[in-house]
């Protein structure tokens, strides 16, 4: 994996914001709601054109290899305009492949955005940082029978990335999602994206590892990594949400001056604040040094610290932005609801803030290690 330095940052960051502010539509996003695979061909023509999709690639592959602090800039600045999909799940099965030493003939045509990869690893809630894999298995001729849960991407996926076991042994696999044996059963998530089942039927797959140990390894850093993906995303949605409320303080006015001069919302808004800029404290650092590389107990305690604070945030600012908005913050015409459905369908995605607590709780009690007060508190 390549870090990104501090100049190649800026101008990353400068490229996505222009994007995103010239393809900002609300309007289109609403009507893409509820539809098929959720996203405008034309946006991952885009994302494709940009390099956005090749940046995660292999350089074998003809990509930039790049890791996870890119990935936080590129969906941190596609998150106001809600342009995100599909490169969160797309960074997630990347780097899943990546991490199992995939060759460089299964990332064809992926940089291009002709085939997407998602990653199919979940078969009950909860089980995001030990996935069972009861369910699925993969017989000596390499097909594919059981089913995954949970998966974001689907209805625009060209392969599958598939855990099954074989024998004793966990593998990885890569399942055309045309293939013969292969079916998608699609739901809807809180802001209208896609979410779905896949069942596999003796369906027939090529193997990309079939060593536990680096099977394990691959999933564990690319959910971690991908945990903190979905964070920046959730810190652009809490800037977004804390702008439109600090707007409508400003310019609602009731008994002949602006609310925000009401010093009981003042005191709100400032709550609201610090819980912002705690985040970002929490956040960036985060990033950075996952991107340098860690022992994977440490930074599986430190995605879940991170996860567990913007989780909260953000669900606290969607709120508290509704009650300082009043009524009209939820409704269909305004766009605050945009962000705040956002907001509900990603604090559910790789983790609750429950399950990352939990997480954190039996990775410090199984560590035999004395922390600070500063260290373990999310």
């Amino acid at each position: 994996m390549n870090r990104i330095d501090d100049d190649t940052a800026v101008m990353l960051r400068e490229a996505v914001d222009k994007h995103a502010r010239r393809n900002m539509d609300p309007g289109l996003v609403r009507s893409r709601r509820s539809t098929t695979p959720g996203y405008a061909p034309s946006h991952l023509q885009a994302l494709a054109e940009q390099g956005w999709l090749a940046a995660f690639v292999p350089e074998a592959a003809d990509g930039m290899e790049l890791g996870v602090d890119a990935a936080a800039i590129l969906t941190e600045g596609l998150a106001p305009s809600l342009l995100v999909a599909p490169l969160d799940s797309f960074f997630l099965a990347t780097r899943t492949l990546v991490g199992a030493g995939a060759g460089s003939d299964l990332f064809a045509g992926f940089a291009e955005g002709e085939t997407l990869p998602v990653l199919a690893f979940q078969e009950r809630p909860g089980d995001v940082f030990a996935p069972q894999t009861a369910q699925t298995v993969c017989d000596a001729s390499g097909r594919i029978t059981g089913g995954k849960a949970f998966v974001v991407g689907h209805a625009g996926a060209g392969r599958f990335i598939v855990t099954a076991k074989r024998g004793a042994a966990l593998i990885l696999a890569m399942v055309e999602a045309g293939a013969q044996g292969v079916e998608t059963e699609t739901q809807w998530r809180a802001d209208g994206t896609p979410i779905g089942q896949v069942r596999f039927d003796n369906a027939p797959s090529v193997i990309v590892a079939d060593d536990t140990a680096t099977v394990t390894q691959a999933i564990g850093l690319a959910v971690d990594e991908a945990n903190l993906v979905v964070a920046a995303e959730l810190m652009a949605h809490i800037d977004a949400m804390m702008a439109m409320t600090l707007e409508h303080l400003r310019t609602r006015v009731q008994f002949g001056k602006p609310i925000g001069a009401f010093q009981a919302l003042q005191h709100r808004a400032v709550d609201l604040y610090v819980r912002q800029l705690l985040s970002r404290s929490v956040l960036d650092p985060a990033v950075g040094q996952v991107a340098e590389g860690m022992e994977p107990f440490e930074r599986s305690r430190l995605v879940s610290r991170v996860r567990c604070r913007l989780n909260d945030t953000a669900r606290l600012v969607a709120r508290e932005s509704i009650q300082l908005f009043g009524a009209m913050g939820i409704t269909e015409e305004c766009d605050l609801s945009l962000h705040v459905k956002r907001v509900l369908a990603l604090t559910t995605w790789l983790g609750t803030s429950g399950q990352h607590r939990a997480q954190f709780a039996q990775s410090l009690a199984s560590s035999n290690q004395n922390f600070s007060h500063e260290e373990i508190m999310p």
